[in-house]
């Protein structure tokens, strides 16, 4: 926020409290009335007279040195003006040119960039794809071996089972008989 815009917030916010106060009217009153003594005292009433005649008196004074100084002014200012436009065009030239530069020195490097991302890319493609084979060969191995063990597996629970059927049978047979013979003796 600026000097002048807080000078006038500041004023705005005394005049507000005045008038808007219940007693504000009476203060208002108050400051109007010193106001007016103040402004018709003899020596501000002369201080006023005094500053408007020599206002008078400086006036053709002071509209000479301005012309003059409005004069030396333009004269600065167009001097300065032709300066300014040379050092600009001048400054835009050297920028576009380096400009230039740069970007040809950016399509460089990423055409660059761009071929070696490429072959690295095929590489990492080709390393990927023969580690794949690889990765699959011993898959295929590995699945191969464990069939062999399920199938192994598998046989030797069977002949289990068929040897556990005849040992049932045979215990069945044995208790069979044993029960038979115990009847035709009773």
């Amino acid at each position: 926020m600026s000097l002048r815009t807080r000078i006038i917030f500041g004023f705005g916010l005394g005049l507000g409290y005045v008038l808007g106060t219940r007693a504000g009217r009476d203060r208002y009153l108050q400051l109007k009335e010193k106001a007016d003594e103040l402004w018709h005292d003899p020596r501000a009433v002369k201080a006023r007279e005094d500053a408007a005649r020599y206002a008078r008196e400086q006036a053709p004074v002071l509209r000479d040195a301005a012309i003059d100084a409005a004069e030396k002014t333009r004269d600065a200012v167009k001097g300065t003006a032709v300066k300014t436009a040379e050092a600009a065009e001048s400054f835009g030239k050297r920028t576009a040119d380096v400009a230039t530069k740069t970007a040809t020195k950016t399509v460089d490097a990423t055409r660059e960039a761009y071929e070696k991302s490429a072959d690295a890319a095929k590489h990492s493609a080709e390393r990927t794809a023969d580690a794949a084979k690889g990765v699959a060969h011993r898959v295929t191995d590995t699945v191969e071996d464990v069939q062999k063990q399920i199938d192994g597996a598998t046989d030797d629970l069977k002949e289990r089972r068929d040897r556990a059927l005849r040992t049932a049978a045979e215990s069945r047979d044995d208790a069979l008989a044993a029960f038979d013979d115990d009847e035709d003796e009773d």
